[in-house]
């Protein structure tokens, strides 16, 4: 445990928080790391569709094209759009359509967002687990892709992981609303 984690607990303490407001904020701290990391490589994977595209573009002008340039852009397109997801939770980066809902008590306010939050953790939770069914039949299969003949089955499992970051964030976002919207 770090100085600063300490000096953060100690105050708390003196405060009198409570203990699960310390559990929130943990896993608050592991959702921001997971899902900014996964956003650096999402960056990544983006620079190298760029770099994918443009360098073929310039093969085909001088010889001829890159065979497969397309599915390597699929894949990084799948990567990058799967692994911004939860960065774009932590940040409200999403557009919210509560024109309705603001006109709701505060009470009823909070039981919409925590059921609405609640049934999207869920639903993303199932998609987790529905993507990792569907990369172990790929893999068991043996399937290999069309153009390349490799296998791609372990970038289905990091889509899978893409969606594993988002549900964490919801997950976080659901605790903090159902807690009285602690840190929100």
């Amino acid at each position: 445990m770090g100085l600063l984690e300490k000096q953060v607990m100690q105050k708390r303490a003196v405060a009198g928080l409570p203990r699960k407001v310390e559990a929130l904020d943990r896993l608050n701290s592991l959702s921001l790391l997971l899902n900014q990391g996964l956003a650096w490589v999402a960056s990544g994977s983006l620079l190298l569709m760029v770099l994918v595209v443009v360098g073929n573009a310039l093969l085909r002008a001088v010889y001829a094209p890159f065979p497969g340039a397309t599915e390597i852009v699929g894949w990084l397109a799948a990567v990058t759009g799967a692994f911004g997801l939860g960065y774009t939770q932590v940040n409200r980066g999403y557009v919210e359509l509560d024109a309705l809902v603001e006109r709701l008590s505060p009470g009823l306010q909070k039981a919409v967002r925590c059921f609405v939050l609640f049934t999207s953790m869920i639903f993303f939770a199932l998609v987790v687990w529905q993507v990792i069914v569907y990369g172990l039949n790929v893999a068991r299969n043996g399937n290999l892709s069309e153009t390349m003949g490799i296998p791609f089955y372990p970038l289905i499992f990091l889509v899978s992981l893409g969606f594993a970051g988002l549900t964490l964030a919801i997950c976080v976002d659901f605790l903090k609303e159902f807690n009285g919207g602690v840190n929100r």
